[in-house]
């Protein structure tokens, strides 16, 4: 049995927080399903409240007065229609101490754009909080640094105007009076990443396809368990990712469901017949 109400509250927060984890699982496969059969592959075979997955070739749309419509991106200044950020910071660079990269602070700036397949032309709303995933974003920008930044340089002026536009705050050194590691990032370092999309990119959307009006047609969005995905990774490459993401998130639900109960099953007496 448990030890004491100690052990109980801990191995109540294991099964709660693998239940989160078998329900996220379920979320995702749900998703990698619609992405494998959707209601429509194809841009002219969409209707409103159909469940979408199509690959296409990025349009920009222009603004009122004949311009294209473009974001500068904050990292590199490349004009495009998507630019999406994150900043890494190192913690625990004192020894004997956990230590790892740790997300600081993300986000996206975004014009309206359009998806066509050769089909047709379709719509794509990537509005929403990021942080409540509302949309993902599978870009290979946000995989590798675009940039990394020691604690011990001086911030070069780009990176210093982009936190300051982003509201990042100030980075967190090492305390001098405990001893560190030589080796390896230091605590405050931080990396720079960013992911975008222009005209003429290649691009995979899945979501929900929703009535605009007769004049604009249809637009990409997500809606109730659909979450809009935004991937440059194509079809295969997005429906692998998820489903690993699936694989993942199901066997640490379990084994901290399992930890959870273990101390419980093992108490019910067995019977033999």
């Amino acid at each position: 049995m448990y030890s004491g109400p100690i052990d109980v509250l801990i191995r109540f927060g294991a099964v709660l927080v693998g239940v989160g984890f078998l329900v996220q699982a379920g979320l995702v496969l749900r998703q990698s399903i619609a992405m494998a059969a959707p209601a429509a592959d194809r841009i002219r075979d969409a209707t409103g409240g159909d469940t979408v997955a199509i690959d296409g070739t990025v349009r920009a749309t222009r603004d009122d007065a004949g311009g294209l419509r473009t974001v500068t991106a904050p990292l590199s200044g490349d004009d495009c229609v998507f630019a999406a950020w994150r900043i890494e910071e190192f913690f625990g660079h004192e020894v004997a101490t956990q230590d790892g990269w740790t997300d600081h602070a993300s986000g996206y700036d975004a014009e309206a754009f359009e998806l066509a397949d050769g089909s047709g032309t379709i719509a794509v709303d990537v509005s929403g909080d990021w942080e409540f995933l509302e949309t993902e974003f599978d870009l290979a920008g946000l995989d590798s640094p675009h940039r990394t930044v020691s604690i011990d340089e001086d911030v070069p002026a780009e990176i210093r105007d982009f936190e300051a536009a982003v509201g990042a705050e100030d980075r967190t050194p090492a305390a001098i009076d405990v001893p560190t590691s030589d080796a390896g990032p230091k605590q405050g370092d931080r990396r720079y990443y960013e992911a975008t999309i222009d005209a003429g990119d290649d691009l995979f959307v899945s979501g929900v396809a929703s009535e605009r009006d007769a004049e604009t047609g249809l637009v990409v969005t997500g809606g109730g368990d659909d979450r809009l995905l935004v991937s440059d990774q194509g079809r295969r490459g997005a429906t692998r990712s998820r489903l690993f993401g699936v694989v993942v998130l199901s066997v640490v639900g379990l084994l901290l469901c399992w930890y959870g109960v273990a101390p419980l099953l093992r108490s019910v007496p067995i019977t033999p017949t």
